[in-house]
């Protein structure tokens, strides 16, 4: 077994760089038809790849970096809010029969608000600053961490914790070796959840009324009928959620690393 691990991780490696290559050529051989179309046929409403990166670069040398930096701000300072306090409050009430009860009819309520509803009533609540869409990512998040983080805690193996119990753990043991490693993927996957939810919310609270973020730049493009920067900011969108993605994953294979792999099972 120890023998075939090393071959077998660069099995896989190899495998990874040529799915790599394979994506590459797909979205390369994407780009070339798009270019073709704006230029053979017509670029009003599909605009073309070239000047998307003429446009990025424009924006590049100009303010974009303020754009980007103001959504990022808004999702992180929303997701500061609201993942802990999902999180804590999804412990504390799936793994409390009575709490759960009471409480969770009142956050399913909450759930099935639209959150586009929201934004005008948190722009008459904060102003056209930063606040509402802090608010309102900090709004999506939590509801998205406290249902997984409350079926996790409620998935818990209550045997396990009967165990521990007659072995004489106290109840932080209980907590820290078994309630919360076995709510850890749940609350991992909520936050895959969140991130992606996180920039809509924050991206739609800037196309409602703001100032800067990348929400304000499409409504910007879109009032002034420019196709070519509409579509540069949504490229843009999709690296930027794409990169946060990996991140996240790096992220959740750290935290999970106790896993075994399922090449060493």
């Amino acid at each position: 077994m120890t023998a075939a691990t090393p071959a077998r991780r660069s099995e896989r490696r190899s495998e990874e760089r040529e799915l790599w290559l394979q994506r590459a050529a797909l979205a390369l051989a994407l780009l070339a038809v798009w270019e073709a179309w704006g230029r053979l046929v017509s670029d009003r409403w599909t605009s073309r790849p070239s000047a998307m990166m003429v446009r990025l670069a424009e924006w590049a040398s100009n303010d974009l970096a303020r754009h980007i930096g103001v959504t990022f701000a808004e999702i992180g300072a929303g997701l500061a809010i609201g993942v802990p306090l999902g999180v804590v409050v999804g412990l504390v009430v799936g793994r409390s029969p009575r709490a759960g009860a009471v409480f969770r009819p009142f956050i399913v309520l909450l759930n099935s608000l639209p959150i586009v509803a929201m934004t005008p009533l948190l722009i008459m609540w904060f102003g056209l600053g930063m606040q509402p869409k802090i608010v309102l990512v900090a709004f999506v998040s939590f509801l998205l961490l406290f249902f997984n983080t409350f079926s996790g805690a409620r998935a818990v193996d209550n045997d396990l914790l009967d165990s521990l119990t007659l072995m004489g753990a106290t109840r932080w043991e209980r907590f820290r070796k078994v309630v919360l490693p076995g709510s850890t993927s749940w609350i991992m996957a909520a936050l895959k959840n969140a991130l992606p939810y996180a920039f809509i919310a924050a991206v739609i609270g800037e196309m409602m009324l703001s100032q800067a973020g990348l929400g304000h730049l499409i409504t910007r493009s879109a009032q002034q009928f420019d196709m070519t920067g509409v579509y540069t900011v949504l490229l843009l969108m999709m690296v930027l959620g794409a990169l946060v993605n990996d991140l996240l994953a790096r992220l959740e294979r750290w935290l999970m690393r106790w896993r075994v792999p399922a090449d060493n099972r």
